[in-house]
């Protein structure tokens, strides 16, 4: 895994292509929550612009509220310590209009944020 969030849900980004022309990241997204006696999986490939990457891992560090979205808006990451929590949602749409969107809202402690925070910024950066 390249980047990989294990508490309170599973979030893991592998990098599958770079584009130098618009530097960013192609990933293969995946999330997994199991709790409640309730269960979903989802799996998407996202685009992330490196410098959208970088402002999401400064905000962290800065206690900031924190986005991060994919260059086509159907994923998206947003971090909050001021009110305690953090947010994912996604969403495919196809050639018909139709649409699926998966999202959640999670408790955002000191340790959860300290490691999301670590699971980004040890990414090995190319730009």
């Amino acid at each position: 895994m390249d980047i990989e969030i294990k508490s309170p849900i599973i979030i893991t980004l592998d990098v599958i292509e770079l584009d130098e022309h618009i530097p960013s990241l192609k990933f293969n997204l995946a999330i997994q929550v199991d709790k409640y006696n309730y269960s979903l999986s989802v799996s998407s490939h996202v685009w992330l612009e490196c410098q959208c990457f970088d402002e999401f891992v400064d905000k962290l560090l800065n206690d900031d509220i924190a986005h991060l979205k994919d260059m086509n808006g159907c994923f998206e990451l947003n971090v909050n310590p001021i009110l305690g929590w953090f947010e994912w949602s996604c969403a495919k749409e196809d050639l018909h209009g139709y649409i699926t969107v998966s999202k959640g809202r999670e408790r955002l402690t000191d340790d959860a944020k300290s490691a999301m925070y670590a699971a980004f910024n040890d990414y090995p950066k190319w730009w």
